[in-house]
């Protein structure tokens, strides 16, 4: 590719890993001489980094490259790339199913994209890297104006447990720590170009396990870095959360008492075919304490409905938890099958109308339980931080809360974007509370933050 032809353009699906491992991407190929585009029309390289967790996901970026080869009929000399969790599972097959695509890079190599490029050209062929080391994390450069005003940082890599019905192990490989001092480093320089917020992202981000910190130390240790107000963290997995971890977030006014935990599923039978590693009073053991010490705490999961072996005494054991927990979100799933993954071996034997009566019940349960405990909430005051404009148009700022709940307040002037504020609660609208401001309690400056 020539000096002249250095365009990239990169689309991203999945999770925030993802999103992130994009800034890391985009970041490289700047390094080795690369501008980025806005439009797969202006581009030489068009990328797209991947997510395997569900089938429907490959398939959409299976359609996507379907789309783009248009710009290579247009002009041959444009190269198509395929990177992340879907090129690490199909690996070869990929040019196999779509003859399009030149480059093929697994999680673990990133860094070898502009070097694979070269092999491309002067090969004549698709070129591939799919090892995995067990040791490789990215840094990428925080955002300017990242989205909702959070600036995403990768703790982990990779899971070390084997649930049954997740992908996730064998496409982003062992679980592995980026050292203290990196993340601090890269949570400084957040700071120092004016952001206030960032989320500490990984497959199961409680499992950090550095030598030099525990997890608890290290969202203490980020907390305490001048001019952050705001910590979130996501993904948690519930049987990595001692009592230590709990203590922090309560010792520190800037960690978010949101805890999104899966549970999956609410009966224990379930849960040892999924090989979760936590019964569900371990789970409740986590909430029950975490209510004590955290008086602002609230609850988001993941549930699966369907899977082999799910009876109906088993889905009743979901609902209950679902009462009991209280969740603020639930994100839920009718169970289906990923390839090469333990749970593919087993009967899938819960029918597709089962499936999708049960998923209709958990999602009638949830939104019942939330619009009773939101219109509880009418009239409470909190304190927000303003993340942008209505998406919809309709003459209004976005903000949220510490524990994650979204807050819509009427636009005007003298607020913007990163302003903290004082509101009351008008109404609950679906997941969106709407509410007036009180008054202004920090005022947003990115020079002076």
């Amino acid at each position: 590719m020539s000096a002249q032809k250095k365009r990239v353009y990169v689309e991203t699906y999945g999770c925030q890993m993802n999103v992130y491992d994009s800034r890391a991407i985009r970041d490289g190929l700047a390094r080795a001489g690369y501008s980025e585009v806005e439009t797969p029309a202006e581009a030489d390289l068009l990328l797209l980094n991947t997510c395997a967790v569900r089938d429907n996901a490959e398939q959409r970026v299976l359609g996507r490259i379907g789309e783009l080869q248009q710009y290579q009929y247009a002009r041959p000399e444009v190269r198509i790339g395929v990177l992340g969790c879907m090129a690490q599972r199909l690996g070869e097959k990929l040019v196999e199913k779509r003859k399009a695509v030149d480059l093929v890079v697994g999680t673990d190599n990133y860094g070898r994209i502009p070097e694979l490029l070269e092999k491309v050209e002067s090969e004549g062929r698709a070129q591939f890297d799919l090892a995995v080391d067990g040791t490789t994390t990215y840094q990428a450069p925080p955002e300017v104006d990242p989205l909702n005003n959070s600036h995403f940082i990768s703790i982990t890599r990779g899971c070390d447990y084997r649930c049954t019905f997740c992908i996730v192990p064998y496409t982003r490989g062992p679980l592995r720590h980026k050292a203290p001092t990196q993340i601090l480093e890269e949570v400084r320089a957040v700071a120092e170009g004016g952001g206030v917020e960032v989320t500490l992202l990984g497959q199961n981000v409680t499992a950090y396990r550095h030598a030099e910190a525990s997890f608890a130390q290290l969202i203490s240790a980020v907390a305490e870095v001048d001019g952050i107000r705001r910590v979130r963290f996501l993904t948690s997995h519930p049987t990595d959360f001692p009592a230590a971890t709990l203590h922090a977030i309560a010792a520190h006014p800037e960690i978010s008492p949101w805890l999104h935990m899966p549970i999956q599923s609410g009966s224990d039978r379930v849960l040892r075919r999924m090989k979760r590693g936590h019964r569900l009073s371990d789970y409740m053991a986590v909430v029950d304490l975490a209510r004590e010490l955290l008086p602002d705490v609230a609850f988001s999961t993941d549930i699966i409905v369907g899977f082999p072996g799910e009876t109906e005494e088993d889905f009743e054991a979901t609902l209950r938890v679902m009462r009991d927990v209280g969740y603020d979100s639930a994100f839920t799933f009718k169970y289906s099958p990923r390839p090469d993954t333990p749970a593919d071996r087993l009967a899938d034997d819960v029918s597709e109308e089962v499936k999708r009566v049960r998923l209709a019940r958990l999602l009638d349960l949830q939104e019942c339980l939330w619009a009773e405990r939101g219109r509880a909430m009418v009239g409470q005051e909190w304190k927000i931080a303003i993340e942008g404009t209505d998406q919809k148009g309709r003459g209004f700022w976005r903000g949220r809360t510490l524990n994650n709940r979204k807050v819509l307040i009427p636009e005007r002037p003298g607020l913007g974007i990163g302003d903290e504020l004082r509101v009351k609660v008008l109404r609950l609208e679906g997941t969106t509370f709407f509410a007036e401001p009180l008054s202004l309690t920090w005022k947003y400056d990115r020079v002076a933050a």
